[in-house]
């Protein structure tokens, strides 16, 4: 099994290339506002500022992550044995169109339970919407605090580049899971692994996006419908991005489950 260091290392090389087309984008769309008419210049300014922001900045947290590849211990144990008591059977994990940057699983009355919110150096608010263009996919790097109440539980490292991976991290004890997205017999299947072995896994049809959401022994304890609606709150999420939870195992809910859903949300929304 890879290293947490070859991981990181990989990632880094992954995103130098893709910060690199998408700069090659913004260096086509520069050039071509030579040629094109005074009518073209805003839209070929927005895509070569879109692309350009973006490409910076996935080179950037490539180049860093290949650099600091070597500073990673590998695989730790995580020690938070901590639960959620009970949830809600219907909930919502997403976030509103204007807070891409941050995500809640809400009970179907609003009240939150948890939230993960984006610690990022490349946040300049002017940009967000220029940003945003690439913000439904796994192509921008991105790294949260996952809190419930006013405890942080976990650090979420979201790794962009063409293909997607994230990392859970325990405070002050370093990485204890990551996370990786396949495609397998036309279904899409996330999986969360802790070293070696599969904690949960969620499959289903990526084009539906409903997916079941396992233990590592089979057990079905949450199915997450992508952007559903809840008709009992559709006025309070009618308006949000993410996944409608309804939860098949409401008691004793592992933190590193919330983790799991989190990585999931934000691989496909913020």
């Amino acid at each position: 099994m890879p290293t947490v260091q070859q991981f990181i290392r990989q990632d880094g090389v992954r995103q130098i290339v893709t910060g690199s087309i998408l700069i090659l984008f913004m260096a086509f769309f520069v050039i071509s506002m030579i040629f094109i008419r005074q009518a073209g210049l805003l839209i070929n300014a927005i895509y070569s500022l879109a692309f350009g922001l973006a490409g910076f900045a996935v080179f950037r947290s490539g180049w860093e992550d290949y650099i600091s590849a070597k500073n990673y211990e590998d695989f730790t144990e995580d020690t938070t044995y901590e639960t959620v008591p009970v949830f809600p059977q219907r909930m919502y994990i997403g976030h509103e169109h204007s807070a891409t940057y941050q995500a809640t699983l809400y009970d179907m009355g609003g009240q939150s339970y948890s939230e993960i919110k984006k610690n990022t150096s490349f946040d300049i608010k002017l940009f967000r919407p220029f940003v945003a263009l690439f913000s439904g996919d796994s192509l921008l790097p991105a790294s949260y605090n996952l809190n419930i109440g006013d405890k942080q539980v976990y650090k979420i490292d979201k790794k962009g580049g063409f293909k997607w991976r994230g990392y859970v991290h325990q405070p002050e004890r370093g990485v204890v899971a990551y996370t990786s997205q396949e495609k397998e017999s036309g279904k899409m299947i996330f999986r969360y692994l802790q070293g070696d072995q599969c904690r949960w896994q969620a499959e289903g049809d990526s084009l539906i996006g409903h997916f079941e959401v396992k233990d590592d022994k089979g057990k079905l304890w949450a199915v997450a419908k992508r952007n559903a609606i809840p008709m009992e709150a559709a006025d309070r999420f009618s308006n949000m991005s993410g996944y409608l939870v309804e939860w098949k195992v409401r008691k004793e809910v592992p933190y590193s489950l919330l983790a799991f859903l989190f990585l999931i949300q934000t691989q496909t929304n913020v």
